[in-house]
């Protein structure tokens, strides 16, 4: 009885469930493994309480050990569309000269997705097809909250939300009216012409944004001088990937990690034009753990120090206790505040302002004010002092930020941003919970508590 308790103890502390034996995992090892990809076989996928999908050690997994490594061909990159000849006659076979009429009017990011929404309509009629059927079918992102829900959460959340929605409509209608003019005779082509929608460019588009992962391939291909490549239809860069099986590791801002492109071969600066899938099965992209992961714990991997707000409204999950979180205020906010409580900037003080770039960056974190933000007050406080130096008073901003006499000058600013916040969570108390609203929640309430510590300070 003793050893059962034991065994049920354990089995409850561990608070995941393995799930490589399902069918959808055994199809996506298989296909991994056939296609070259190296696995550490200590790791095997799991079901945890508080994370969902992930990667879990049989055995300890040490400091500079590889996680895996996969062959450059079985990741979705820019050669990878490059070398899609069916996909490239989308563009090439138009109408109009999309090369020069949409040139730099598109991010990768959103070419990424118009080329993943194309290889998911194919379903099995493309090597990918297991992977895509491996992948969420939902994201836990605010941009799918429904309309009237997003009034309610905060204006931070809601601003990256607005931006998103722009990137998103913008890069869609110029896929739509691109795949209007195509010319191409090939039924696929003509089908995903009809199928192509929003809701699955959507799709699309945060499998990318929450998947991907940073790829700089450009020792190994030549991207210059490529304008008669749809390449000429980025605005940005191309150094992000889809890496089938990687893409499961969830984050954690504690892990360290290093990812390698292993060359075997003498291959670099490939022109675009000569691009053969055969050459990459030579390249693979590695992984390694710099740190330390105990038996049957989870083994994580780090996206980037990031605050809260980019981690729920990017990527679909909140960290609790993270130090990144702040509250931030725009420049127009302050400059309404003051103005409000007969401290009116002169023109003197915002071009002084501006040309310090005390306009930007202002917000309140743990530790209180921001650099800019606290030297914008000193502004305020001191530009027509003639015993005080402004420009020297900044200067020590940088070694001591902490002044209550500052504080004082924008606390019923800070005052009624807490209660706008309050009332928000309150309205928010009444709905519905789900993933997506909680982490909304749990972030206004990160602000909460960062806006009460700097009233009481």
């Amino acid at each position: 009885m003793g050893r059962t308790r034991r065994k049920r103890s354990l089995k409850k502390a561990r608070a995941f469930c393995a799930c490589d034996d399902q069918e959808e995992i055994i199809l996506l090892n298989t296909w991994l493994a056939k296609n070259g990809m190296q696995r550490n076989d200590k790791l095997v996928l799991a079901i945890f309480d508080d994370t969902g999908r992930g990667v879990l050690t049989k055995k300890k997994v040490q400091c500079g050990e590889e996680l895996m490594n996969l062959p450059l061909n079985l990741t979705i990159n820019v050669t990878t569309i490059l070398m899609d000849n069916l996909f490239c006659k989308i563009f090439l076979e138009n109408s109009k000269l999309c090369l020069v009429e949409y040139k730099q009017s598109v991010s990768f990011q959103s070419l990424m997705a118009f080329y993943l929404a194309f290889l998911k309509f194919q379903s099995d009629k493309t090597k990918w097809h297991i992977y895509l059927e491996s992948l969420p079918k939902e994201y836990t992102v605010p941009y799918f909250l429904p309309n009237e829900i997003k009034l309610s959460i905060d204006n931070d959340i809601q601003s990256v939300i607005s931006k998103q929605k722009d990137i998103i409509e913008t890069s869609y209608n110029v896929f739509v009216n691109i795949l209007s003019n195509n010319l191409s005779s090939d039924n696929i082509i003509k089908e995903f012409k009809k199928s192509f929608s929003m809701s699955s460019y959507e799709w699309a588009y945060f499998t990318v944004n929450t998947r991907c992962v940073f790829m700089d391939l450009t020792k190994v291909i030549d991207l210059k001088n490529t304008e008669n490549s749809i390449i000429n239809l980025i605005c940005d860069n191309t150094k992000i990937s889809l890496c089938p099986y990687l893409d499961m590791i969830n984050h954690s801002p504690n892990a360290r990690n290093e990812t390698k492109l292993l060359v075997s071969k003498d291959i670099q600066n490939i022109n675009v034009s000569n691009l053969k899938e055969d050459l990459f099965s030579s390249i693979h992209f590695s992984i390694y753990t710099k740190s330390d992961f105990e038996p049957y714990t989870q083994v994580f991997i780090c996206y980037g120090d990031s605050h809260n707000l980019k981690l729920i409204t990017e990527y679909g999950f909140f960290l609790p206790a993270n130090d990144l979180d702040y509250v931030s205020f725009s420049f127009d906010e302050v400059s309404l505040f003051l103005r409000s409580n007969s401290l009116k900037l002169s023109q003197d003080q915002i071009s002084f302002i501006n040309s310090h770039g005390l306009n930007k960056e202002l917000y309140i974190d743990c530790k209180g004010l921001s650099y800019n933000f606290y030297g914008l007050l000193l502004v305020v406080k001191y530009y027509y002092d003639q015993s005080s130096d402004v420009s020297r008073l900044i200067y020590s901003a940088a070694i001591c930020s902490h002044d209550n006499n500052l504080n004082d000058i924008i606390s019923p600013m800070v005052k009624d941003k807490l209660e706008s916040i309050k009332v928000s969570l309150d309205k928010l108390s009444n709905v519905n919970k789900c993933v997506i609203l909680n982490n909304c929640v749990e972030l206004m309430c990160q602000y909460v508590r960062i806006l009460e510590k700097f009233i009481k300070c």
